[in-house]
């Protein structure tokens, strides 16, 4: 375990702070306006944060028209869209509940009509002599054709209901599934800067303050030989794999979230430097597993990690920043092990406890 004194301004926010310039630099250059949505397209363009979206990117012909640009933009950044696709949700399902609601209504009033038909036909049998047969069984069998005429209706309307309620399901689903897609990185699956965002907002918004919580970086150098376009479909099978193994290695309580740089972001449920440390020699197992090769040609596995606690912080943008620092010093000494942020002050919430 290595504690060490964290540099006063973390590199990775100046490297954070270039590609931004870059970003707007490369709008400019390529004419493209610099809307939220093109702005965040170009910079996971950039970052290699999304090597499929790079790919189809650089294919575009130049120069770059609007409509492809919002096509690619649609794609991978629907939530941008979310008011458009809310509104047609919402149309569609207000007109399969309206055409619900007919369905039953008819339904309904087919049940009434064949109710009083069938009561017309048992008082016409009741005053009906019995022993004229014929008769009898005329007026039976009219009641029977009542019945299976009606059958057939209901048969129907269950099919026709049972057809829209799994429309509505599915709208319902499409829903659900573009909510999740706005907190989700495509490739590895696991949530995306925004959805780790919204995840430290929850912690430092609810009622209790945040204890015993820590937040671990972890930097995969082992990437860095794939940033190459020739490399980009090598990487994006390598990212899906990780996202696989780091869910596996994240329990229930944790959460974990792919970020551009540092690629991950783990929220663990306890401040003990121990029980931190398994977990990031747990992953870094599973990383050099997965980038095994008999061939011997795989780049090495290089991991470093950097962590600190919520005691030490006390808003979600202190709490990264002091992460940042400490992977910041793993980075500069190439140290191995977790290294966990030193020289601040151990804030006590017992004040704020209900």
């Amino acid at each position: 375990m290595a504690v060490v004194m964290p540099p006063t301004k973390p590199p990775a926010q100046q490297a954070r702070k270039e590609i931004y310039n870059i970003v707007f630099a490369t709008l400019n250059r390529l004419e493209i306006e610099a809307s939220p949505a093109n702005y965040e397209l170009m910079y996971d363009v950039i970052s290699g944060n999304n090597p499929e979206l790079r790919e189809k990117f650089s294919r575009l012909r130049k120069p770059i028209a609007e409509h492809e640009v919002e096509a690619l933009a649609r794609t991978y950044l629907p939530h941008h869209f979310g008011k458009s696709i809310h509104d047609e949700s919402a149309s569609r399902l207000q007109n399969e509940l309206t055409s619900l609601k007919e369905s039953l209504q008819s339904g309904q009033s087919s049940l009434s009509t064949f109710t009083n038909m069938l009561g017309q036909a048992t008082g016409k049998i009741s005053s009906i002599d019995p022993r004229d047969t014929k008769t009898m069984q005329s007026h039976l069998g009219s009641i029977r054709q009542l019945s299976e005429v009606q059958q057939s209706k209901s048969a129907k309307l269950l099919e026709n209901v049972s057809t829209q309620i799994s429309t509505v399901a599915a709208i319902s689903d499409e829903v659900e599934q573009f909510e999740r897609t706005k907190f989700t990185h495509p490739t590895t699956r696991l949530a995306n800067r925004r959805g780790f965002h919204k995840k430290l907002a929850e912690l430092y918004g609810a009622e209790r303050y945040p204890d015993d919580i820590s937040l671990l970086f972890c930097n995969l150098l082992v990437l860095t030989p794939f940033e190459t376009a020739e490399f980009l479909r090598l990487k994006e099978a390598f990212l899906e794999r990780l996202g696989a193994i780091v869910s596996q290695t994240v329990q229930t309580m944790d959460f974990a979230a792919w970020l551009d740089r540092p690629q991950i972001g783990i929220i663990v449920r306890t401040s003990a430097e121990t029980e931190v440390q398994k977990i990031a020699d747990q992953l870094k197992r599973s990383c050099l597993a997965a980038f095994d090769s008999r061939q011997g040609v795989m780049p090495k596995v290089i991991a470093r990690f950097g962590c600190s606690t919520t005691y030490q912080a006390g808003t979600a943008s202190e709490l990264v920043a002091n992460t940042e620092k400490a992977l910041q010093t793993a980075i500069d000494e190439q140290n191995e092990k977790v290294v966990f942020l030193s020289g601040a002050t151990r804030k006590d919430w017992m004040l704020y406890r209900s």
